[in-house]
């Protein structure tokens, strides 16, 4: 990969209010720990933890402050708009992506502080940031290197009542075939990236895959957002243990979905904070059509 790009790390949703969706998603059945605050930067986030990536739940906190875009999504609505994909060395990444001839920056140290009710914990990151042009169809897209990866997970956190163990699928959007293609060859190699007639499949080796539909492919799907334009994150597929399981807790809990087919459910996004959320029962592939 031209940048070393590793596996999707966690994608984000952008919010409102914390509080308020940290109490919707509990009743989606997550375990939500408490907020934390990215002390270089105006953001506060949730991160909901799954063994190997999460889903990262980003607010604003401090307006005056660095916000990586949050602001600008918000004008537009609530949802999924960001993914970061992991970096085993952040400084490697960059010098990589910089030989290529990539649009990156250097990387940039991040300190979240999350306070629990017997300690704090003090979380530790670094960022690359990469040029909007390498990334279509997934509004926002960065590199992120984890310095305090068990921290991050304590004891119960991944333990979701609805079955979540992972991500198995994102989706994004793009209008044009061949620039996305140009693009995603140039950010991962040829060999990461597979075009069919009708869409795009980028694959990182393990973790969840990348989907690229066209526009009338989304709204097929029941997946346009056209406040977002043309070219967009539009959805997330989780996988889980039980599918049985999640639609009795959905039910139980007042939450709006539909099924998809016998082994996946799409959740209504008004009961998802404005995302696109699937919840699909583990093996035979993934994805949210």
């Amino acid at each position: 990969m031209t940048a070393k790009v590793g596996r999707v790390d966690h994608p984000v949703v952008a919010v409102r209010d914390l509080q308020q969706t940290r109490a919707q998603y509990q009743k989606l059945g997550f375990v939500v720990p408490p907020s934390g605050k990215h002390q270089e930067w105006g953001t506060e986030n949730l991160c909901i933890m799954f063994p190997h990536d999460y889903l990262e739940i980003r607010g604003i906190g401090d307006p005056g402050k660095f916000l990586a875009g949050v602001d600008t999504f918000l004008e537009k609505g609530e949802g999924l708009y960001s993914v970061a994909f992991n970096a085993g060395n952040a400084d490697e990444s960059y010098q990589a992506g910089l030989a290529a001839g990539l649009g990156i920056e250097p990387p940039r140290d991040l300190n979240r502080k999350l306070v629990l009710e017997d300690k704090t914990l003090d979380l530790y990151f670094r960022t690359v940031m990469l040029d909007h042009s390498l990334y279509p169809g997934l509004t926002h897209a960065n590199l992120c290197e984890h310095l305090t990866f068990d921290t991050l997970r304590q004891p119960g956190w991944t333990d979701h009542p609805n079955g979540v163990v992972g991500f198995g699928r994102l989706v994004g959007v793009v209008s044009d075939f061949d620039q996305a293609e140009t693009a995603y060859v140039k950010l991962l190699g040829a060999d990461n990236v597979r075009r069919g007639a009708d869409r795009i499949l980028l694959n990182f080796g393990e973790g969840a895959d990348i989907e690229l539909i066209s526009p009338s492919e989304a709204e097929r799907r029941g997946d346009a957002q056209e406040r977002l334009g043309d070219a967009y994150l539009a959805s997330a597929t989780l996988l889980v243990k039980d599918i049985g399981r999640s639609e009795a807790l959905f039910a139980a809990n007042g939450i709006r979905y539909r099924k998809v087919d016998d082994r996946s459910l799409a959740v209504d996004p008004a009961d998802a904070c404005g995302a696109h959320l699937y919840f699909q029962a583990e093996g035979r592939g993934a994805g949210g059509a």
